[in-house]
């Protein structure tokens, strides 16, 4: 995110060139300044295709291509090296319109810019954490492998997080506990970082994947794409609310069962990495966790399930870190915003203590406690016949 804030900056930056050039008298010379169009242009689709469509990129898009298209004569002017003599009055508006749709950009990006979250992020105090990626091909009926060929389209995407203390060797890999963390529909797991990394810090392995196999689409069209499926899911939740409109009950029970199907493959990716032993939690976002319920059923395993819900403050089931990677849409919709890095941090607590709980309701534990508690007994009468 926060490189994706840099990135929507200088696309903004470059910008500045061209809109201010017609203020700055040029007589029988060459139009250079124009060609940074054309640039800002390159760097912001690579930022959509980094990032995905987002309301911030579109922010910061919408003045780059509005300066690209009405500066197209101009930047044909220059490819063929023909000297300016003056510019025209719709040139001057031109600039003063991107100017403006400029300036508008970088207020919306700096002034909703989570700078509270990222301080925290940078501060000694945040332990690094360690991030392995593994591209997977194939689909949920012939499997997914990992993939050996550029050629090969990857259709799933692994990722294990692990403390940084692993790999400061100041603490055994085997030694952790693994958590299972399974986003809803809405999100990927990059816009689930900052939970992830919480729960990670509190000395977990934790295990996730993104997929876009094409026998199990949330939707069934183009905008099933990695860079478009987010934000169009997200854009229908939060215009069906508004107008008041429930979710399709068909289209639920679809994404349910496709959830249950991605948490089954996680599954069988922990188990190939001899780390299904050792899983202790199921973290799962929204309507999820109706999924992680149903796979847990269906194949009677005893792990606890923990639900990220609207219990914490200011959070929006189902939507990740979106007080983080959009805060200028999350102002918008939330009906009381709040701090995205105190999200983060009380999900990663309240998952840490129901993983604690199971341990203190297990039968082991049961009797450890109940061997405490003679100990101390035995202690206060010896102490009394002293």
């Amino acid at each position: 995110m926060h490189v994706l804030f840099l990135g929507e900056l200088f696309v903004l930056f470059l910008l500045l060139p061209v809109v201010f050039r017609t203020f700055v008298k040029k007589r029988n010379k060459v139009d250079t300044s124009v060609i940074f169009s054309l640039f800002a242009l390159i760097v912001a689709v690579l930022l959509i295709l980094a990032d995905g469509l987002s309301l911030s990129v579109i922010v910061v898009a919408v003045p780059c291509l509005f300066v690209f298209i009405f500066n197209l004569r101009s930047l044909g002017r220059f490819f063929q090296q023909l000297k300016m003599d003056a510019y025209t009055p719709g040139a001057v508006i031109v600039s003063l319109l991107g100017i403006l749709l400029v300036a508008g950009g970088a207020y919306v990006i700096i002034r909703f810019y989570p700078v509270s979250t990222f301080k925290h992020l940078n501060s000694s105090d945040c332990e690094a954490v360690e991030i392995v990626k593994k591209n997977y091909t194939g689909s949920f009926s012939e499997g997914f492998t990992q993939v050996s060929s550029i050629k090969e389209p990857v259709t799933s995407v692994f990722y294990k997080y692990v403390p940084f203390s692993v790999y400061s060797n100041q603490q055994s890999e085997d030694e952790l506990p693994v958590v299972l963390f399974l986003p809803d529909v809405y999100t990927s797991i990059s816009e689930n970082r900052l939970t992830i990394e919480s729960i990670t810090r509190k000395g977990n392995i934790v295990i996730c994947a993104d997929f876009y196999a094409k026998d199990k689409p949330y939707l069934d069209s183009f905008w099933n794409s990695r860079i478009c499926r987010s934000f169009v899911l997200q854009s229908q939740r939060f215009k069906a609310e508004a107008e008041n409109q429930p979710v399709d009950a068909q289209q639920l029970e679809k994404w349910q069962q496709i959830k249950a199907e991605e948490l089954a493959t996680l599954a069988d990716y922990a188990k190939q990495e001899n780390l299904f032993e050792r899983v202790v939690l199921i973290v799962a976002d929204g309507n999820a966790s109706l999924a992680a319920k149903d796979f847990l059923e269906a194949e009677k395993i005893e792990i606890p399930l923990f639900k990220i819900d609207e219990n914490i403050p200011g959070y929006i089931s189902g939507m990740g870190n979106y007080a983080v990677n959009q805060p200028f849409a999350y102002n918008l919709v939330s009906s009381a915003p709040s701090d995205g890095w105190i999200q983060a941090q009380q999900i990663a607590l309240r998952a840490e203590k129901t993983k604690i709980q199971l341990k203190q309701d297990t039968p082991q534990a049961e009797e450890a406690q109940a061997g405490e508690q003679d100990a101390a007994a035995l202690s206060d009468s010896q102490t009394e016949a002293n």
